[in-house]
């Protein structure tokens, strides 16, 4: 299967990237980057790796989560493609991401 970014999940990515260097150094940013594409890969490879956490019930898309750390990598597998839809922070509110979800699925 092929892995597809949304643009939610890239700039996320960006964006965590960036504040992780500013806060905690370059290093820290390319570990954490380096934990989401080895996420990212181990997904492309095994795509029902990630547990279920969250099934739309309008579209009856199934949403999946890998751990990364203190990530999550929130994906859905789609007609043979697997799409990154977030890359979202463990120590935010989950119910903002299931919120997030819903929306971008209307």
């Amino acid at each position: 299967m092929r892995v597809k970014w949304s643009a939610r999940a890239a700039a996320e990515f960006a964006a965590t990237a960036a504040y992780v260097a500013h806060e905690f150094g370059e290093q820290a940013a390319r570990k954490m980057q380096c934990e989401i594409n080895e996420g990212v890969s181990n997904i492309e490879h095994f795509p029902m790796i990630g547990k279920e956490s969250f099934t739309d019930e309008k579209t009856g898309i199934v949403f999946r989560e890998l751990v990364a750390r203190l990530n999550s990598i929130v994906y859905a597998i789609y007609n043979e493609e697997i799409y990154i839809v977030s890359i979202w922070s463990n120590r935010r509110d989950r119910s903002k991401l299931y919120e997030t979800l819903i929306n971008d699925a209307k």
